[in-house]
């Protein structure tokens, strides 16, 4: 697609830095100024395509919202975007007294009337509403949007309600990719050494026969730029990565529906990116949910990754991958300040949190915090596993084969109730996992008070243990 058409038809350890804080200060600042007065909620567009759900029927306020059958991808999805508290019902075919509302940790406990359970929603979350032999519903609310451009604007390439097929399209700085609700793009993104490009709306990008694993092209690249921004959009993966930001500064991944069903299907990749965040996401994939990496340094240098925030996302990794993985590939000097923050794992294959360290950065200042497990994973192995070794994922190409070293590892606040056990392996003592703290943290019943709780080797240490306070 021509990038100059104006329109298509139809942080540190605990604080955020100084860019996730501008971006919190721009979005306060954007309601005050235009949000004086509340809008009521908007219910989306179903996507064009697809069959309404049979399984369920909602109402926000009363109000019918669609519910679109997204079966290939083992869900029912709808969407409406809230300013204010709404009330939530879902009516199902049958008996709704077994229903349930995640993330848990919401505490959401439905009323249930006959077959129809309802609940109040003071913010917009990801849910997913879960019940005995039908396929879950994923319930995606966003923020209502404002200043949505006009078809026709400049340096905005428009996609309104229906279907379009652009293939490739490749915005240039300082332009806006806009998917309005209802609109269904098939395609993908690519954006390469640009400034100030925004791709947003509520519409849906269909990378299905365009993202292809043979190829390495992702649903959506940002690469060698800086100040860009995906945001409320739905994305539906095909064969490989959905997104990638690559070799990117000031970057921001937020309210995505991102759906995967293949191998490589991971969420949102990073890799040689500073100031990054990614915020209220449902990521349900195939693989890694988050893929934070460094892949090759012979084609891509060794630039460090730092200042990476990614919080209050839901993943749903079954088939393969992990919850999120830092790895495999580490082919860089320096990772530091990363941090997952407000994190729910539904499901996962391997491990919830997993790191296979296979190259020789230094990994500095990670953490996860406020993370909820819910469920023991398909493979039953370790929901956290953190190791460095010489993995089949290590440099290949003769340019450095050597393993890094992890400097400050914390885990506070991590609750893994079906929970099978927390490994953490040192390479050698020259490549250990060192300045490690468990605050707070749960496997199974239990708190993690003490070293007999997790499973180390002799290059792993020292490790504190804080329960009280």
């Amino acid at each position: 697609m021509n990038p100059h058409s104006a329109e298509a038809t139809g942080p540190t350890r605990t604080t955020s830095s100084p860019f996730h804080r501008r971006i919190a200060i721009r979005s306060a600042i954007l309601i005050t100024v235009l949000g004086v007065a509340q809008a009521a909620p908007v219910g989306h567009p179903p996507i064009p395509g697809l069959p309404a759900s049979q399984s369920y029927k909602l109402r926000i306020d009363g109000v019918p919202v669609a519910v679109n059958d997204e079966s290939d991808f083992d869900f029912h999805t709808a969407f409406f975007s809230m300013d204010e508290p709404v009330t939530v019902e879902v009516e199902f075919p049958g008996d709704a007294s077994h229903a349930s509302v995640h993330p848990l940790r919401h505490g959401i406990k439905p009323k249930v009337v006959d077959n129809t359970i309802s609940f109040r929603l003071e913010k917009p979350l990801k849910l997913v509403i879960r019940t005995e032999g039908m396929l879950p519903l994923a319930l995606c609310a966003t923020p209502v949007e404002r200043e949505i451009p006009e078809p026709g604007e400049p340096h905005v390439l428009y996609f309104g309600p229906g279907v379009h097929e652009p293939g490739l399209i490749e915005p240039v700085s300082g332009q806006t990719v806009y998917l309005a609700a209802g609109a269904l793009v098939k395609g993908r993104i690519e954006t390469r050494d640009a400034t100030g490009v925004t791709i947003r709306g509520r519409g849906t990008l269909d990378s299905r026969g365009f993202s292809v694993r043979d190829d390495k092209t992702h649903a959506v690249l940002f690469e060698r730029c800086k100040d860009v921004h995906l945001e409320g959009i739905g994305i539906r993966g095909g064969s490989w990565w959905m997104t990638l930001f690559l070799l990117t500064k000031d970057a921001s991944a937020t309210h995505l529906s991102l759906l995967g069903k293949t191998v490589n299907t991971d969420g949102i990749d990073i890799d040689g990116a500073e100031n990054f965040v990614a915020r209220d996401c449902f990521i349900r994939c195939e693989d890694d949910g988050f893929g934070w990496h460094a892949v090759d340094a012979e084609a891509n240098g060794q630039p460090p990754t730092r200042d990476c925030l990614a919080e209050d996302c839901v993943i749903w990794n079954t088939g393969w991958g992990n919850g999120l993985r830092v790895g495999a590939s580490m082919e860089t000097d320096l990772f530091e300040n990363i941090t997952f923050r407000n994190i729910d794992v539904l499901e996962h294959a391997g491990a919830a949190i997993y790191s296979d360290h296979s190259d020789w950065a230094l990994c500095r200042n990670i953490r996860f915090e406020n993370f909820f497990i819910e469920s023991r994973g398909k493979k039953d192995r370790p929901v956290i596993n953190i190791y460095i070794a010489k993995t089949r994922y290590s440099n290949a190409t003769g340019f450095r084969d050597e393993r890094g070293h992890y400097d400050g590892l914390e885990f506070v606040r991590v609750f893994a109730p079906a929970g099978t056990s927390v490994q953490l392996t040192g390479h050698s003592d020259a490549h250990r996992i060192e300045n490690v703290l468990f605050g707070h943290c749960r496997l199974g019943n239990e708190p993690i008070d003490g070293p007999e709780d997790i499973e180390t080797n002799e290059f792993v240490g020292p490790v504190r243990f804080e329960t009280a306070g």
